[in-house]
């Protein structure tokens, strides 16, 4: 497909910043460093390390990074580990565990990769990656995160996802499916194909089970449903109701089934 049809094509469609922010800043704690984040047991981790050789003398940029479990993987591999993120509470909770478990070498900021001006850090990073977030959404974020490398990018998204309780949510308040996991897959491929570059894939099957409380459910779906559409009080009500309906001692279980896509390219000419 040429550049020009993925551009008007593969736009993001209007959303509600504010209410995303809300939604992925009570789910802070959840994405902070992890045993399991190694570069031994991650298939991410292990995959950017089978593609290029990591050292100190490199810096590198997770984008969406969340509370940083990534970025400070990266960081015990590179001199310097940055990462960006709509969340502040992410930002925050991320930069608080980092000094505290003195990984002097990382820095998160508060940035919008949506709408943010990248040209203070065009060409900065040697590495730079995005892994399982919607910072990385359509053809403008994709080109941007090309074009604040100077070496090699990284970049895992989901496909052929099911979300067993989100997808309900969706259907009652009137959100049409869509397709969008798998359509940004193959947008990712051909415009990284169309700027000349030759993106490698892996995939990986996964199954994610997350539990949160009733509030903290309501919390979550609400506000990535008001990231989508505004909601007439009805809908949200309709919403606590279903999540109330099939919580289980006070608690909400998820079911997430999805392939995950890691796509490894370099930039360099």
């Amino acid at each position: 497909m040429e550049l020009e049809s993925i551009r008007r094509l593969w736009t993001l469609p209007p959303g509600n910043a504010a209410a995303e922010t809300v939604a992925w800043d009570s789910e802070a704690e959840q994405y902070v460093f992890e045993e399991k984040n190694n570069f031994t047991d991650d298939p991410f981790l292990r995959f950017v390390a089978g593609k290029t050789e990591l050292t100190k003398d490199m810096c590198s940029l997770d984008v969406g990074c969340g509370a940083g479990a990534y970025s400070v993987a990266m960081a015990q591999r590179v001199g310097q580990a940055d990462g960006v993120d709509l969340s502040p509470r992410m930002v925050e909770v991320g930069n608080a565990w980092a000094r505290e478990h003195g990984v002097n070498n990382l820095h998160l900021w508060v940035e919008n990769w949506h709408d943010c001006d990248i040209e203070s850090i065009r060409g900065r990073y040697d590495l730079v990656f995005a892994h399982t977030t919607p910072a990385i959404a359509d053809y403008t974020t994709l080109v941007k995160l090309c074009e604040v490398s100077r070496g090699c990018c990284f970049l895992c998204k989901p496909a052929r996802r099911t979300d067993q309780v989100f997808d309900e949510l969706k259907r009652i308040i009137g959100i049409p499916g869509r397709r969008d996991f798998d359509d940004s897959v193959a947008y990712t491929f051909d415009t990284l194909w169309g700027l000349g570059y030759d993106p490698e894939v892996s995939y990986e099957k996964t199954l994610w089970l997350p539990e949160r409380s009733l509030e903290e459910a309501e919390r979550w779906y609400l506000g990535r449903l008001r990231g989508r559409k505004t909601l007439s009080r009805e809908a949200e009500q309709k919403v606590g109701d279903f999540l109330r309906e099939i919580s289980v001692d006070g608690v909400v279980r998820e079911r997430i089934d999805t392939t995950l896509v890691n796509m490894y390219w370099s930039v360099k000419r």
